[in-house]
């Protein structure tokens, strides 16, 4: 008998986040260019909720939006699908005169906040997409 569950995603221990690189989702738009109105949004799957009759009696969004303050922005900026999370650590410790570790907290919690909301994905050293 086959389990047709849906297995949870994979976790990343510390230093393999650190390895692996964030991807930016091809479907993100940015929309402002200076460093106050950064607004990142991907369009939503429309569920079935979302659909008639009850869009008729509840309006629902057509896509998620993160807006970023500045240092959102420049975290933003170096997840090209190149950089390692430890290169952007680094960049940003050395930008903010910060220690590798302060600069490791932010920047991980941002990456996390940014997969959850599905504006990125993790790519490890292996090639798979993991979560953090």
């Amino acid at each position: 008998m086959s389990d047709t569950k849906t297995q949870p995603p994979y976790r990343l221990s510390t230093g393999e986040i650190l390895d692996s690189t964030p991807v930016p989702n091809t479907r993100v738009r940015q929309s402002g260019q200076s460093d106050i109105d950064t607004v990142l949004s991907v369009p939503l799957k429309k569920r079935w909720y979302m659909k008639r009759p009850f869009s008729w009696f509840m309006p629902f969004g057509t896509d998620r939006r993160v807006g970023l303050d500045r240092f959102g922005k420049e975290v933003w900026l170096l997840c090209d699908g190149t950089t390692r999370t430890e290169q952007i650590v680094e960049e940003f410790a050395r930008r903010h005169r910060l220690t590798f570790h302060e600069s490791r907290l932010s920047v991980m919690q941002f990456l996390r906040d940014l997969t959850r909301r599905g504006m990125i994905v993790m790519v490890g050293a292996t090639g798979r997409e993991t979560a953090l």
